[in-house]
């Protein structure tokens, strides 16, 4: 099922999501179960960008008071609709420079000339292997193209530092999080082989980098991805959500 909906609706959906995978990939079924989403500045700046790169025309980013204090936020929160994101006035201008960068980036430039993109739709199928209810819900993907592309906004997009097992690639399981859009996206016949990350530092002068993911990085990526999916349906079934951690830990 491909539809078009909020973030808020997306999220409410008891469907399991790549940040549901990572949590329990990288920490334990235990921190998947217990997990609570809730936004966050940091994931307003970046909703922000997202919105003022890839649906400028749809005004989704409001401009706030100076601070996220007192009754004049709370009035600009309470006038939003459910696809709206509001910023404080420095974080909103700072969101409109990121944007600026990364429509200068010819490399990108030249994909969104093509025709095909479908924008931020969400996607809902079973999964084959363990018959749980999957989602995602995808920046951007091109059939024409066969191309998924992530916007991601962060302190670097220095291509040394996300290659290192220690950057933000292996760091926040990005690695998976491109297996897992590729897989749902082709479990509903959406025909798409390839995986494009887009990055843009939240720092000036928010220099941006292109990166392809390679074939070998996603086929490790679906494999850690499939492990925790068996792990999420053992957990569901037995009704124990473990760490998996010893008693005591030597260090």
């Amino acid at each position: 099922m491909i539809i078009t909906e909020s973030n808020e609706a997306y999220h409410a959906n008891p469907a399991i999501g790549s940040s549901s995978v990572k949590a329990a990939a990288l920490n334990s079924v235990a921190h998947w179960h217990g997990a609570e989403f809730k936004s966050s500045p940091a994931m307003d700046l970046g909703s922000a960008v997202h919105a003022n790169y890839l649906q400028p025309e749809e005004f989704l980013v409001k401009r706030g008071p100076e601070s996220r204090r007192g009754k004049a936020w709370q009035d600009v929160i309470e006038g939003l609709r459910t696809d709206q994101v509001a910023l404080p006035v420095n974080e909103f201008h700072k969101a409109e420079a990121m944007a600026m960068a990364m429509h200068e980036n010819q490399n990108m430039a030249k994909l969104w000339t093509q025709d095909g993109w479908e924008i931020e739709n969400s996607v809902y199928v079973e999964c084959p292997e363990t018959g749980l209810q999957i989602k995602v819900k995808a920046d951007a993907y091109n059939e024409n193209l066969g191309i998924v592309m992530d916007v991601k906004t962060g302190q670097t997009a220095n291509p040394a530092a996300w290659a290192s097992q220690y950057g933000p690639f292996y760091k926040f399981g990005y690695y998976i999080q491109c297996a897992w859009y590729l897989r749902t996206l082709q479990l509903e016949g959406i025909k798409v082989d390839k995986f494009y990350i887009f990055a843009v530092e939240s720092k000036a002068p928010h220099a941006t980098q292109c990166f392809d993911i390679s074939s070998d990085t996603i086929k490790h990526g679906e494999a850690v991805m499939m492990d925790t999916l068996h792990c999420i349906k053992e957990a569901q079934a037995s009704g124990e959500y473990l760490t998996g951690w010893p008693d005591w830990a030597v260090l």
